[in-house]
Protein backbone atom coordinates (compact mmCIF):
# COMPACT_ATOMS: atom_id res chain seq x y z
CA UNK A 1 0.00 0.00 0.00
CA UNK A 2 1.52 3.30 -1.10
CA UNK A 3 0.42 6.10 1.19
CA UNK A 4 0.96 9.52 2.65
CA UNK A 5 -0.35 10.62 6.04
CA UNK A 6 -2.47 13.51 4.75
CA UNK A 7 -4.41 11.28 2.34
CA UNK A 8 -4.83 8.67 5.06
CA UNK A 9 -6.26 11.23 7.48
CA UNK A 10 -8.76 12.49 4.92
CA UNK A 11 -9.81 8.98 3.94
CA UNK A 12 -10.50 8.03 7.55
CA UNK A 13 -12.60 11.20 8.01
CA UNK A 14 -14.54 10.57 4.80
CA UNK A 15 -15.33 6.95 5.57
CA UNK A 16 -16.49 7.96 9.05
CA UNK A 17 -19.70 9.39 7.56
CA UNK A 18 -20.82 6.43 5.46
CA UNK A 19 -24.40 5.39 6.37
CA UNK A 20 -24.78 3.58 9.67
CA UNK A 21 -27.00 0.45 9.52
CA UNK A 22 -27.86 0.75 13.20
CA UNK A 23 -28.97 4.32 12.56
CA UNK A 24 -31.64 2.99 10.19
CA UNK A 25 -32.88 0.65 12.91
CA UNK A 26 -33.09 3.58 15.33
CA UNK A 27 -34.89 5.77 12.75
CA UNK A 28 -32.31 8.56 12.85
CA UNK A 29 -30.43 7.75 9.61
CA UNK A 30 -27.58 10.00 10.67
CA UNK A 31 -24.68 10.61 8.29
CA UNK A 32 -22.63 12.59 10.81
CA UNK A 33 -19.72 11.07 12.70
CA UNK A 34 -20.98 9.27 15.79
CA UNK A 35 -18.20 8.91 18.41
CA UNK A 36 -20.19 6.15 20.14
CA UNK A 37 -20.59 4.06 17.01
CA UNK A 38 -18.64 0.80 17.16
CA UNK A 39 -16.98 0.19 13.81
CA UNK A 40 -14.97 -2.72 12.48
CA UNK A 41 -12.80 -1.88 9.47
CA UNK A 42 -10.78 -4.07 7.13
CA UNK A 43 -7.60 -2.71 5.56
CA UNK A 44 -6.51 -4.68 2.48
CA UNK A 45 -2.74 -4.49 1.97
CA UNK A 46 -1.97 -2.55 5.13
CA UNK A 47 1.73 -2.16 4.30
CA UNK A 48 4.69 -1.90 6.65
CA UNK A 49 3.29 1.16 8.39
CA UNK A 50 -0.32 -0.04 8.86
CA UNK A 51 -1.15 3.65 8.67
CA UNK A 52 -4.92 3.44 8.06
CA UNK A 53 -5.73 1.22 11.06
CA UNK A 54 -3.37 3.15 13.34
CA UNK A 55 -4.77 6.55 12.39
CA UNK A 56 -8.38 5.37 12.51
CA UNK A 57 -8.04 3.74 15.91
CA UNK A 58 -6.13 6.73 17.29
CA UNK A 59 -8.81 9.18 16.13
CA UNK A 60 -11.88 6.97 16.68
CA UNK A 61 -11.93 5.38 20.17
CA UNK A 62 -14.69 2.87 19.32
CA UNK A 63 -13.12 1.62 16.08
CA UNK A 64 -11.40 -1.74 15.62
CA UNK A 65 -9.47 -2.92 12.58
CA UNK A 66 -8.54 -6.07 10.76
CA UNK A 67 -5.69 -5.89 8.25
CA UNK A 68 -4.07 -8.05 5.58
CA UNK A 69 -0.57 -7.96 4.12
CA UNK A 70 0.87 -10.60 1.77
CA UNK A 71 4.51 -9.41 1.89
CA UNK A 72 6.15 -11.13 4.85
CA UNK A 73 8.68 -8.34 5.56
CA UNK A 74 6.03 -5.61 5.42
CA UNK A 75 3.80 -7.77 7.60
CA UNK A 76 6.51 -8.10 10.27
CA UNK A 77 7.07 -4.34 10.30
CA UNK A 78 3.31 -3.71 10.46
CA UNK A 79 3.01 -6.02 13.45
CA UNK A 80 5.85 -4.19 15.21
CA UNK A 81 4.24 -0.82 14.49
CA UNK A 82 0.90 -1.97 15.85
CA UNK A 83 2.49 -3.28 19.07
CA UNK A 84 4.75 -0.25 19.57
CA UNK A 85 1.72 2.04 19.28
CA UNK A 86 -0.17 0.03 21.88
CA UNK A 87 -2.89 -0.96 19.42
CA UNK A 88 -2.48 -4.75 19.35
CA UNK A 89 -5.79 -5.21 21.22
CA UNK A 90 -7.68 -3.20 18.59
CA UNK A 91 -5.83 -4.06 15.36
CA UNK A 92 -5.40 -7.65 14.21
CA UNK A 93 -3.41 -8.89 11.21
CA UNK A 94 -5.18 -11.63 9.26
CA UNK A 95 -3.66 -14.35 7.13
CA UNK A 96 -4.74 -15.10 3.59
CA UNK A 97 -7.41 -17.71 2.94
CA UNK A 98 -5.63 -21.06 2.41
CA UNK A 99 -5.68 -22.12 -1.24
CA UNK A 100 -7.52 -18.97 -2.35
CA UNK A 101 -6.34 -16.37 -4.85
CA UNK A 102 -8.94 -13.86 -3.65
CA UNK A 103 -7.88 -10.51 -2.21
CA UNK A 104 -10.70 -10.41 0.39
CA UNK A 105 -10.07 -13.11 3.04
CA UNK A 106 -13.70 -14.25 3.25
CA UNK A 107 -12.96 -17.37 5.28
CA UNK A 108 -11.04 -15.35 7.88
CA UNK A 109 -14.03 -13.01 8.21
CA UNK A 110 -16.62 -15.70 8.93
CA UNK A 111 -16.51 -15.11 12.69
CA UNK A 112 -17.62 -11.49 12.22
CA UNK A 113 -21.29 -10.68 11.68
CA UNK A 114 -20.52 -7.38 10.00
CA UNK A 115 -17.57 -5.45 8.63
CA UNK A 116 -18.49 -1.77 8.37
CA UNK A 117 -15.89 -0.60 5.87
CA UNK A 118 -13.22 -2.16 3.67
CA UNK A 119 -10.33 0.18 2.84
CA UNK A 120 -7.52 -0.27 0.38
CA UNK A 121 -4.82 1.97 -1.01
CA UNK A 122 -3.78 -0.15 -4.00
CA UNK A 123 -0.50 -0.22 -5.88
CA UNK A 124 -0.73 2.82 -8.16
CA UNK A 125 1.81 1.77 -10.77
CA UNK A 126 1.98 -0.96 -13.39
CA UNK A 127 5.80 -1.11 -13.44
CA UNK A 128 8.99 0.35 -11.96
CA UNK A 129 9.46 2.38 -15.16
CA UNK A 130 6.05 4.04 -14.77
CA UNK A 131 6.77 4.84 -11.12
CA UNK A 132 10.09 6.53 -11.97
CA UNK A 133 8.65 8.41 -14.93
CA UNK A 134 5.75 9.89 -13.00
CA UNK A 135 7.92 10.68 -9.98
CA UNK A 136 10.14 12.90 -12.14
CA UNK A 137 7.11 14.97 -13.16
CA UNK A 138 6.29 15.92 -9.56
CA UNK A 139 8.19 17.80 -6.93
CA UNK A 140 6.61 16.53 -3.75
CA UNK A 141 6.95 18.22 -0.36
CA UNK A 142 8.19 15.80 2.32
CA UNK A 143 4.79 15.35 4.00
CA UNK A 144 3.11 14.30 0.76
CA UNK A 145 5.70 11.88 -0.52
CA UNK A 146 4.53 8.32 -1.03
CA UNK A 147 6.43 5.77 0.99
CA UNK A 148 6.23 2.06 0.44
CA UNK A 149 8.06 -1.01 -0.68
CA UNK A 150 7.90 -1.88 -4.40
CA UNK A 151 5.36 -4.61 -3.67
CA UNK A 152 3.11 -1.94 -2.13
CA UNK A 153 3.39 0.47 -5.07
CA UNK A 154 3.59 -1.74 -8.18
CA UNK A 155 1.41 -4.54 -9.52
CA UNK A 156 0.64 -5.82 -13.05
CA UNK A 157 -2.27 -3.84 -14.40
CA UNK A 158 -1.89 -1.18 -11.71
CA UNK A 159 -4.68 0.06 -9.50
CA UNK A 160 -7.50 -0.60 -11.98
CA UNK A 161 -6.75 -4.31 -12.12
CA UNK A 162 -6.26 -4.59 -8.36
CA UNK A 163 -9.44 -2.70 -7.43
CA UNK A 164 -11.33 -4.38 -10.27
CA UNK A 165 -10.70 -7.71 -8.57
CA UNK A 166 -12.14 -6.34 -5.31
CA UNK A 167 -15.20 -5.09 -7.21
CA UNK A 168 -15.78 -8.59 -8.55
CA UNK A 169 -15.16 -10.21 -5.17
CA UNK A 170 -17.60 -7.80 -3.53
CA UNK A 171 -20.37 -9.56 -5.48
CA UNK A 172 -19.80 -12.85 -3.67
CA UNK A 173 -22.74 -13.53 -1.32
CA UNK A 174 -20.54 -13.85 1.76
CA UNK A 175 -18.91 -10.47 1.06
CA UNK A 176 -21.89 -8.41 -0.11
CA UNK A 177 -23.87 -9.39 3.00
CA UNK A 178 -21.09 -9.06 5.58
CA UNK A 179 -19.20 -5.98 4.31
CA UNK A 180 -21.33 -2.84 4.37
CA UNK A 181 -19.04 -0.58 2.31
CA UNK A 182 -16.06 -1.24 0.06
CA UNK A 183 -13.68 1.61 -0.73
CA UNK A 184 -10.41 2.32 -2.48
CA UNK A 185 -8.04 5.22 -2.94
CA UNK A 186 -7.08 5.87 -6.55
CA UNK A 187 -4.16 7.87 -7.92
CA UNK A 188 -5.42 8.58 -11.44
CA UNK A 189 -8.62 10.22 -12.66
CA UNK A 190 -8.78 7.68 -15.49
CA UNK A 191 -8.85 4.93 -12.87
CA UNK A 192 -11.89 6.51 -11.21
CA UNK A 193 -13.99 6.30 -14.37
CA UNK A 194 -12.68 2.80 -15.12
CA UNK A 195 -13.76 1.54 -11.69
CA UNK A 196 -17.16 3.24 -11.94
CA UNK A 197 -17.61 1.55 -15.33
CA UNK A 198 -16.95 -1.78 -13.61
CA UNK A 199 -19.57 -0.93 -10.97
CA UNK A 200 -22.08 -0.11 -13.71
CA UNK A 201 -21.32 -3.42 -15.40
CA UNK A 202 -22.39 -5.34 -12.29
CA UNK A 203 -25.44 -3.10 -11.68
CA UNK A 204 -24.11 -1.50 -8.52
CA UNK A 205 -25.79 1.90 -8.25
CA UNK A 206 -25.04 2.72 -4.62
CA UNK A 207 -21.60 4.27 -4.73
CA UNK A 208 -19.72 7.44 -3.84
CA UNK A 209 -16.72 9.29 -5.22
CA UNK A 210 -14.70 12.08 -3.66
CA UNK A 211 -11.51 13.95 -4.33
CA UNK A 212 -8.62 14.88 -2.05
CA UNK A 213 -6.54 17.84 -3.22
CA UNK A 214 -3.11 18.36 -1.76
CA UNK A 215 -0.92 21.21 -2.93
CA UNK A 216 -1.05 22.40 -6.51
CA UNK A 217 -0.52 19.13 -8.36
CA UNK A 218 -1.31 16.18 -6.13
CA UNK A 219 -4.81 14.79 -6.32
CA UNK A 220 -6.20 11.54 -5.04
CA UNK A 221 -9.68 10.10 -5.38
CA UNK A 222 -11.66 7.64 -3.34
CA UNK A 223 -14.44 5.44 -4.71
CA UNK A 224 -16.72 3.57 -2.32
CA UNK A 225 -19.61 1.23 -3.09
CA UNK A 226 -22.17 -0.83 -1.22
CA UNK A 227 -24.73 -3.56 -1.81
CA UNK A 228 -26.87 -2.19 1.02
CA UNK A 229 -29.76 0.15 0.29
CA UNK A 230 -28.66 2.91 2.69
CA UNK A 231 -27.74 6.01 0.69
CA UNK A 232 -24.86 8.36 1.56
CA UNK A 233 -25.35 12.11 1.76
CA UNK A 234 -24.88 14.22 -1.36
CA UNK A 235 -21.58 15.66 -0.15
CA UNK A 236 -20.21 12.15 0.37
CA UNK A 237 -21.66 10.59 -2.79
CA UNK A 238 -20.68 13.40 -5.18
CA UNK A 239 -17.61 14.91 -3.54
CA UNK A 240 -15.79 16.00 -6.69
CA UNK A 241 -16.31 18.47 -9.52
CA UNK A 242 -13.76 17.05 -11.97
CA UNK A 243 -15.45 13.71 -12.68
CA UNK A 244 -17.94 13.82 -15.57
CA UNK A 245 -21.54 13.88 -14.39
CA UNK A 246 -22.36 10.67 -16.23
CA UNK A 247 -19.99 8.86 -13.87
CA UNK A 248 -21.46 10.33 -10.68
CA UNK A 249 -24.16 8.46 -8.74
CA UNK A 250 -27.75 9.66 -8.79
CA UNK A 251 -28.14 12.66 -6.43
CA UNK A 252 -29.39 11.77 -2.97
CA UNK A 253 -30.76 15.26 -2.38
CA UNK A 254 -33.26 17.24 -4.44
CA UNK A 255 -34.61 20.69 -3.63
CA UNK A 256 -37.87 22.57 -4.06
CA UNK A 257 -38.07 26.36 -3.96
CA UNK A 258 -41.37 27.22 -2.25
CA UNK A 259 -43.64 30.21 -2.75
CA UNK A 260 -45.48 29.74 0.56
CA UNK A 261 -43.99 30.47 3.95
CA UNK A 262 -42.48 27.83 6.20
CA UNK A 263 -45.35 27.33 8.71
CA UNK A 264 -47.86 26.85 5.88
CA UNK A 265 -45.49 24.43 4.14
CA UNK A 266 -45.04 22.35 7.30
CA UNK A 267 -48.79 22.26 7.84
CA UNK A 268 -49.40 21.15 4.27
CA UNK A 269 -46.89 18.29 4.25
CA UNK A 270 -48.25 17.08 7.59
CA UNK A 271 -51.67 16.91 5.96
CA UNK A 272 -50.75 15.49 2.55
CA UNK A 273 -48.15 12.84 3.38
CA UNK A 274 -50.22 11.04 6.07
CA UNK A 275 -53.01 10.70 3.50
CA UNK A 276 -50.86 8.26 1.54
CA UNK A 277 -51.97 4.74 2.32
CA UNK A 278 -48.93 2.64 3.18
CA UNK A 279 -46.68 5.61 4.02
CA UNK A 280 -45.33 5.94 7.57
CA UNK A 281 -44.62 9.56 8.47
CA UNK A 282 -42.93 10.98 11.55
CA UNK A 283 -42.60 14.73 11.99
CA UNK A 284 -40.23 16.18 14.61
CA UNK A 285 -41.27 19.73 15.30
CA UNK A 286 -38.23 20.54 17.44
CA UNK A 287 -35.97 19.70 14.48
CA UNK A 288 -38.39 20.90 11.80
CA UNK A 289 -37.68 17.68 9.97
CA UNK A 290 -39.61 14.58 9.06
CA UNK A 291 -38.86 11.01 7.99
CA UNK A 292 -41.14 9.01 5.71
CA UNK A 293 -41.03 5.29 5.02
CA UNK A 294 -42.83 3.08 2.52
CA UNK A 295 -42.38 -0.66 2.80
CA UNK A 296 -43.84 -1.26 -0.68
CA UNK A 297 -42.41 1.67 -2.63
CA UNK A 298 -44.73 3.84 -4.71
CA UNK A 299 -47.93 4.73 -2.83
CA UNK A 300 -48.41 8.24 -4.26
CA UNK A 301 -48.77 7.95 -8.04
CA UNK A 302 -52.15 7.58 -9.77
CA UNK A 303 -51.20 4.07 -10.83
CA UNK A 304 -50.43 3.12 -7.22
CA UNK A 305 -53.71 4.59 -5.93
CA UNK A 306 -55.72 2.74 -8.62
CA UNK A 307 -53.95 -0.48 -7.70
CA UNK A 308 -54.77 0.04 -4.00
CA UNK A 309 -58.44 0.66 -4.81
CA UNK A 310 -58.59 -2.50 -6.95
CA UNK A 311 -57.05 -4.57 -4.16
CA UNK A 312 -59.55 -3.12 -1.69
CA UNK A 313 -62.46 -4.08 -3.98
CA UNK A 314 -61.03 -7.57 -4.53
CA UNK A 315 -60.75 -8.06 -0.77
CA UNK A 316 -64.39 -7.07 -0.26
CA UNK A 317 -65.74 -9.54 -2.83
CA UNK A 318 -63.39 -12.41 -2.01
CA UNK A 319 -65.36 -15.40 -0.65
CA UNK A 320 -64.62 -16.43 2.92
CA UNK A 321 -62.55 -19.60 3.26
CA UNK A 322 -61.86 -21.20 6.62
CA UNK A 323 -58.05 -21.18 7.03
CA UNK A 324 -56.38 -24.55 7.38
CA UNK A 325 -54.23 -25.53 10.33
CA UNK A 326 -51.15 -25.23 8.12
CA UNK A 327 -52.02 -21.68 7.04
CA UNK A 328 -52.63 -20.72 10.69
CA UNK A 329 -49.20 -22.03 11.60
CA UNK A 330 -47.65 -20.03 8.79
CA UNK A 331 -49.51 -16.90 9.89
CA UNK A 332 -48.17 -17.31 13.41
CA UNK A 333 -44.63 -17.73 12.16
CA UNK A 334 -43.71 -14.06 11.74
CA UNK A 335 -40.07 -14.39 12.72
CA UNK A 336 -37.91 -12.37 10.36
CA UNK A 337 -40.63 -9.97 9.22
CA UNK A 338 -38.85 -7.18 11.08
CA UNK A 339 -35.83 -7.80 8.86
CA UNK A 340 -37.72 -6.75 5.72
CA UNK A 341 -36.23 -3.50 4.45
CA UNK A 342 -38.43 -0.60 3.33
CA UNK A 343 -38.44 0.09 -0.40
CA UNK A 344 -38.17 3.83 0.07
CA UNK A 345 -37.15 6.08 2.98
CA UNK A 346 -36.75 9.85 2.78
CA UNK A 347 -36.16 12.85 4.99
CA UNK A 348 -37.53 16.37 4.60
CA UNK A 349 -35.73 19.42 6.00
CA UNK A 350 -35.82 23.12 5.17
CA UNK A 351 -33.40 25.90 4.34
CA UNK A 352 -34.28 29.56 4.69
CA UNK A 353 -32.57 32.61 3.27
CA UNK A 354 -33.39 36.29 2.93
CA UNK A 355 -34.30 37.41 -0.58
CA UNK A 356 -34.15 41.09 -1.51
CA UNK A 357 -37.43 42.25 -3.06
CA UNK A 358 -36.24 45.86 -3.17
CA UNK A 359 -33.51 47.95 -1.64
CA UNK A 360 -35.59 48.35 1.54
CA UNK A 361 -37.42 45.05 1.68
CA UNK A 362 -36.22 41.50 2.25
CA UNK A 363 -38.42 38.46 2.64
CA UNK A 364 -37.44 34.95 3.71
CA UNK A 365 -37.37 32.34 0.95
CA UNK A 366 -37.91 28.70 1.84
CA UNK A 367 -36.28 25.71 0.18
CA UNK A 368 -37.43 22.19 0.92
CA UNK A 369 -34.61 19.62 0.88
CA UNK A 370 -35.68 16.07 0.06
CA UNK A 371 -33.03 13.57 1.14
CA UNK A 372 -33.03 9.98 -0.14
CA UNK A 373 -32.10 7.80 2.83
CA UNK A 374 -32.81 4.24 1.75
CA UNK A 375 -33.89 2.30 -1.31
CA UNK A 376 -32.47 0.82 -4.48
CA UNK A 377 -34.65 2.57 -7.07
CA UNK A 378 -33.81 6.17 -7.97
CA UNK A 379 -37.03 6.47 -10.01
CA UNK A 380 -39.02 6.22 -6.76
CA UNK A 381 -37.05 9.10 -5.28
CA UNK A 382 -37.48 11.19 -8.42
CA UNK A 383 -41.18 10.34 -8.65
CA UNK A 384 -41.84 11.29 -5.02
CA UNK A 385 -40.02 14.58 -5.58
CA UNK A 386 -42.40 15.24 -8.46
CA UNK A 387 -45.42 14.43 -6.27
CA UNK A 388 -44.21 16.84 -3.58
CA UNK A 389 -43.68 19.55 -6.17
CA UNK A 390 -47.25 19.19 -7.45
CA UNK A 391 -48.59 19.42 -3.91
CA UNK A 392 -46.50 22.34 -2.70
CA UNK A 393 -45.42 24.53 -5.60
Amino acid sequence: MAYNSVDSNRTVSWTSVTPNPSGAQQDNYSNSYDPQRKVIGLDIGTGASSIYPLLACRQRPEWRFLATEIDSLSRDFANQNIISNGMDRRIKLLGSDPGSQNIIPSTQLERFDRIDILLTNPPFYTSEAELQSLAKQKARPPNSACTGAPVEMICPGGEVTFVGRIVQESRLPENRVRIQWFSSMLGKLSSVTAIIDKLHEIDCTNYAVTEFVQGQKTRRWCVAWSWTTLRPSLSVARGTDVVEKKYLPFPTELELSLSIDLPDTIQKINVEIPKLQGMEWQWRQNLQAGIGRSMIGDVWSRHARRKQKKLAVDDRVKPFVEPSIESKDNADNTDGEDDIEPKFVFKITFKQALTAQSSDDTTPSTTLVLRWLQGDDSTLFESFHGWLKRKLV
